[in-house]
C-alpha cells in the first residue's frame, strides 16, 4: 500500500496495477457519491465512474503532475459523463414525448457536490479504520438501518453490546473527522 502519495503518483505514472487498484480504491466511493448526486440513480452513477476510470487509465499518465491534478480530471470527465447521460436522456424522453427538466445545472452546485462526495471519501476512510466488529455494527445500524434489536438477534450478541459499540464507533469517527463530523448527520438517519 503506498502511504505516501508522491510515490503512489509515480507508480501509476508507470502504469503499476497495485497503485491504480488503490487509487481506484481510494477515489471510487466518492466520484460515485458525486455522480448519483447528480443523476439520481446508483447504478448509472457506479458505470459512469467504471467509464471513467477505463478512460483515466489509458490517459498519459506522465502528463498529470500529482494526485490533485488526477483527481481534477476524474471529477471533471464525471461531471461530463453525467451531463452527457442526462442530456441523452431528456432526449430520449423528449422523442418518447416526455417532459423532463434541463439537465443544465450552476457550475457552484457541482462544486458542492465534488465538496460532498470528499467529505463522505474522509467518513468511509475513517470507518473503515474501526475495528472489524465496531465497523459492522456501524454499518448495519447507519447504512443499512437496522433497529439495535435486529442487530443483536443478526449478531447473536445483546442489545447493550451494540449500543456500546454504536458509541465507541462515534466517539472514534467524532476524533478522527474533527470538524467534518458535524456533516455526518447529513448522510445518516438518526446520527
Amino acid at each position: 500500500m503506498f502511504v505516501d502519495k508522491d510515490e503512489l503518483v509515480e507508480h501509476l505514472q508507470q502504469y503499476d496495477r497495485k497503485a491504480f487498484k488503490q487509487f481506484f480504491y481510494n477515489w471510487h466511493r466518492p466520484l460515485c457519491f458525486f455522480a448519483s448526486r447528480i443523476i439520481k440513480d446508483s447504478d448509472v452513477a457506479e458505470d459512469l465512474v467504471q467509464d471513467v476510470f477505463v478512460a483515466f487509465w489509458k490517459q498519459d499518465l506522465n502528463a498529470f503532475q500529482n494526485e490533485k491534478a488526477m483527481k481534477t480530471y476524474l471529477y471533471n470527465s464525471l461531471k461530463n459523463s453525467c451531463l452527457n447521460y442526462l442530456r441523452n436522456l431528456e432526449i430520449q424522453n423528449r422523442n418518447n414525448k416526455k417532459a423532463m427538466p434541463s439537465s443544465e445545472e450552476d457550475p457552484d452546485s457541482f462544486l458542492l457536490k465534488q465538496m460532498e462526495s470528499e467529505v463522505i471519501s474522509e467518513l468511509f476512510q475513517a470507518i473503515d479504520e474501526l475495528p472489524e466488529r465496531c465497523r459492522e455494527i456501524f454499518c448495519m445500524a447507519y447504512l443499512h438501518e437496522k433497529e439495535e434489536k435486529q442487530i443483536a438477534m443478526q449478531l447473536n450478541i445483546s442489545v447493550n453490546t451494540v449500543k456500546t459499540q454504536k458509541l465507541r464507533a462515534k466517539s472514534y469517527l467524532r476524533e478522527r473527522l474533527g470538524d467534518l463530523f458535524v456533516y455526518t448527520s447529513l448522510f445518516f438517519i438518526e446520527f
